[in-house]
């Protein structure tokens, strides 16, 4: 693309663009103020939802013009996305280290839907790990270092529900081992709810739906 420069970078990253506008911003911080905020309005269903991966590559398209505003916002820290429902009314929010964004309205997302018609049953359900049977009948766990992890929080009538997905473990096979959970995991209203809120933050993010207030 003659317009554009493809930004890739591992570990050790070296560029002129910000790598954050302010390197004592904590995202882990901001999110705690932010729900802290919420609940000041006497907002008490909140879900909270991030998406990483772990020895990942990462590949940016920046114009030329926007290097020296450019800040790596998900390097180390990837965005948070807090989602909530505040008189009736559902928005969705974009937290980053690198700037505050509006609160968006999300009425039409139906995972809440799933959560309260199904929120005993997804409280108790458990993701399995990757788990394969050999011609001895014996079974094994198999696990990676390096994968992507889709998590979630709801607060909710004061109770957290947290389900922690590893997309590993939703795989139907990795070098001929067949996951004999993989059926279970997949059918989860849980993932469910991680596919819904993944497709959205993707849309969010590809039409520039997250509006900067200000940069950190």
């Amino acid at each position: 693309m003659l317009n554009k420069i493809a930004l890739i970078f591992f570990i050790l990253l070296s560029c002129n663009g910000k790598a954050q506008t302010n390197p004592e911003v904590k995202i882990d911080e901001l999110v705690s103020n932010y729900i802290k905020e919420l609940q000041s309005r006497k907002i008490d269903t909140i879900c909270i939802y991030e998406h990483y991966c772990v020895g990942s590559v990462k590949a940016y398209d920046v114009n030329p013009s926007e290097m020296d505003d450019f800040c790596f916002e998900d390097f180390p820290n990837d965005p948070v996305y807090i989602f909530w429902i505040e008189k009736g009314r559902k928005y969705f929010t974009k937290i980053s280290i690198c700037a505050k964004y509006a609160e968006t309205l999300d009425d039409n997302n139906i995972f809440w839907h799933i959560y309260f018609k199904n929120k005993n049953s997804i409280e108790e359900e458990e993701i399995k790990k990757f788990t394969y049977e050999k011609s001895n009948n014996q079974i094994y766990h198999l696990m990676v270092d390096h994968s992507c992890h889709r998590n979630f929080k709801i607060l909710n009538d004061n109770k957290i529900i947290e389900k922690r997905f590893n997309d590993f473990n939703l795989l139907k096979e990795h070098n001929s081992d067949i996951n004999i959970n993989y059926e279970h995991n997949n059918n989860l209203k849980s993932k469910a709810i991680v596919d819904i809120l993944e497709k959205t933050i993707s849309e969010a993010e590809k039409n520039n739906t997250f509006k900067k207030i200000k940069s950190r």
